[in-house]
């Protein structure tokens, strides 16, 4: 038995779905609705409270905000920031999707979009330039962080509960993981 190729969901089909609160991503052609944990979502505050108080030029943004990369992927990164030099990353004119590269981007993981995170989305945004990428795992309570080196990313570490890591985009600035959970 011969099963048809299902067709790819384009931009154009996934901008003209409704507006809603939950995380709606287009990837790889294929739409993702997801729902966070109690566990993601205490994360993602904290998370964001810490960022917000360190990155003040600039745009923070939370999902559900869509970030358009190309006509199969367009994310809702649970965080992400524009900084005021960053001339690549803009609001496109329907106001309701970036378009380009942020500087930084942070993905909560969960066992239902790790592999996503870690696979499509890491290759997306290392291609598209994004300087900088944290894949945070809540549960096994660590930090990756990644770094953009004009190429691709390099790992700058995997830190833990306890340590602490400097982030570029940050200015440097350190960041106790503890604090994150």
């Amino acid at each position: 038995m011969v099963v048809p190729a299902r067709a790819k969901t384009t931009f154009g089909e996934y901008q003209a779905m409704e507006e809603t609160n939950q995380i709606v991503e287009l990837v790889d052609g294929e739409i993702l609705v997801t729902s966070p944990s109690d566990l993601h979502q205490e994360a993602f505050t904290r998370l964001f409270l810490l960022l917000g108080s360190l990155l003040k030029p600039g745009k923070l943004r939370s999902a559900p905000s869509g970030l358009y990369f190309d006509d199969l992927n367009s994310f809702e990164p649970d965080i992400f920031w524009i900084g005021p030099q960053n001339e690549r990353c803009f609001l496109r004119s329907d106001g309701r999707y970036w378009q380009g590269a942020p500087d930084l981007i942070v993905e909560i993981l969960s066992p239902s979009t790790s592999y996503r995170d870690r696979g499509v989305k890491y290759k997306t945004y290392e291609r598209h330039g994004v300087r900088e990428y944290w894949l945070v795992d809540p549960e096994a309570r660590f930090v990756e962080v990644f770094s953009h080196d004009g190429d691709r990313f390099a790992r700058l570490g995997i830190f833990q509960v306890g340590e602490q890591f400097t982030s570029p985009i940050l200015g440097e600035a350190a960041v106790e993981v503890a604090s994150l959970f």
